[in-house]
C-alpha cells in the first residue's frame, strides 16, 4: 500500500514540475492561474489534471483542442513516480524525503535545460549548498554518508576541473562547451556524492554523451541520405516530364 502511495505522490509532484518547467522559463506564475491549455488557452479541468492517466485516457491530446500533447508531461510524471517509489524502498524514512527533494530539483533542471537551454542558478546552489550543510550537519540524511572535507575537496575539483575544460575550449576552439550553470552543477553533485561516487558520476555521464552523440549523428546522417534520395527523386522526376513533352 505504502508502495502504491509513494508512486502516486510522486507522480503528483511530477504534474506540479511540469508546470515549473513549462512557466518558470518564461517568467510565468507557477502556481496561478489553474492549468490552462497552451495550445489554445483554456482551463483545464481537474479530472484531465490526473498524472499519467489522463494523458493516457485521451491518448496524448489535449480534451480541448485535440492537440496532440508533449510526451514530457507523462515522462516527468512517470519518473518522478518511479523516483519517489525507489528511494521509499530502499532508504529511511529521512533519506527518501532528502533525496526526494533533490531528485525534483535535478528533473527540474534536467528538462528547462532540455527545453530552453538554461539552469537557473537557484536550482544549482540549492544542490551545492544542501550537500556541503548535509555533509556538516546532517550527514545522515545523506546515504552515502561522506565527510564534510570530501564533500568540499570534490565541489572545488568539480569546478575547477570543468572550469579549465571551460576556458581550453573558448581559448583554443573558440566555443562555449559548458556554460557556468553546468559547472556549478557538477560542483553541487559532486559535494553530494563524495570523490569516489563522483568518479563514476563522470564515467556514466561520458558514456550517455558518447551514446548521445552516435544517435544524433544516425539520424543526422539518415536525415541527409533521406533528403538526397528525395532530391534525386524530384530531378529524375523533372527529366521525365521534360522527356514526355519532348516526345509530344
Amino acid at each position: 500500500m505504502l508502495e502504491i502511495l509513494s508512486f502516486v505522490i510522486g507522480a503528483l509532484f511530477g504534474s506540479f514540475a511540469n508546470v515549473i518547467i513549462l512557466r518558470l522559463p518564461k517568467n510565468q506564475n507557477i502556481v496561478f492561474p489553474r492549468s490552462y491549455c497552451f495550445k489554445c488557452q483554456k482551463q483545464i479541468a481537474w479530472y484531465f489534471n490526473i498524472p499519467i492517466f489522463s494523458y493516457l485516457m485521451l491518448q496524448g491530446k489535449t480534451a480541448c483542442c485535440k492537440k496532440r500533447l508533449n510526451p514530457q508531461y507523462i515522462i516527468v510524471e512517470a519518473l518522478m513516480g518511479l523516483l519517489f517509489l525507489l528511494n521509499h524502498l530502499y532508504f529511511n524514512i529521512f533519506q527518501t524525503i532528502t533525496l526526494n527533494i533533490l531528485f525534483f530539483i535535478t528533473i527540474l533542471i534536467i528538462f528547462i535545460d532540455f527545453n530552453e537551454k538554461i539552469i537557473f542558478d537557484i536550482f544549482n546552489y540549492s544542490i551545492l549548498i544542501s550537500g556541503l550543510l548535509i555533509s556538516l550537519l546532517f550527514n545522515h540524511l545523506n546515504p552515502i554518508d561522506i565527510s564534510i572535507k570530501n564533500s568540499i575537496i570534490t565541489a572545488l575539483i568539480g569546478i575547477s576541473l570543468f572550469y579549465i575544460l571551460r576556458l581550453f575550449f573558448l581559448k583554443f576552439r573558440n566555443i562555449e562547451a559548458l556554460g557556468l550553470g553546468d559547472i556549478y552543477l557538477i560542483a553541487g553533485f559532486g559535494s553530494w556524492l563524495g570523490f569516489e561516487k563522483f568518479l563514476y558520476l563522470l564515467i556514466i555521464s561520458s558514456l550517455l554523451g558518447i551514446i548521445y552523440f552516435i544517435i544524433f549523428m544516425i539520424i543526422l546522417f539518415s536525415g541527409k541520405i533521406i533528403d538526397i534520395k528525395f532530391t534525386a527523386l524530384k530531378f529524375d522526376t523533372i527529366v521525365f516530364k521534360r522527356g514526355s513533352k519532348a516526345e509530344r
